[in-house]
């Protein structure tokens, strides 16, 4: 299911307290980057060691402690973008 359908089927009271986004940046050279906001909503950059996107958002997903239906430990909702 995209991204973006799952969004819309969380009710908008709860988006606004546990929806968290972090976006797969494709930078110059073949580089990815990791973009997404901490809980304070500070944004934060890292680099990912990844050579493909689909490898990228794997990375990321593990980093951020993402599982396969998109939450964190703290049941936060997220949106890879």
């Amino acid at each position: 299911m995209a991204s973006w359908l799952k969004l819309l089927l969380i009710p908008a009271d709860i988006q606004k307290e546990t929806m968290k986004i972090a976006r797969i940046l494709d930078e110059a050279g073949g580089v990815f980057g990791l973009e997404y906001d901490n809980t304070l909503g500070k944004k934060n950059f890292m680099r990912l060691d990844a050579l493909s996107y689909e490898r990228a958002v794997r990375e990321a997903k593990s980093f951020l402690g993402i599982n396969e239906d998109d939450q964190d430990a703290d049941g936060a909702q997220w949106v890879i973008d």
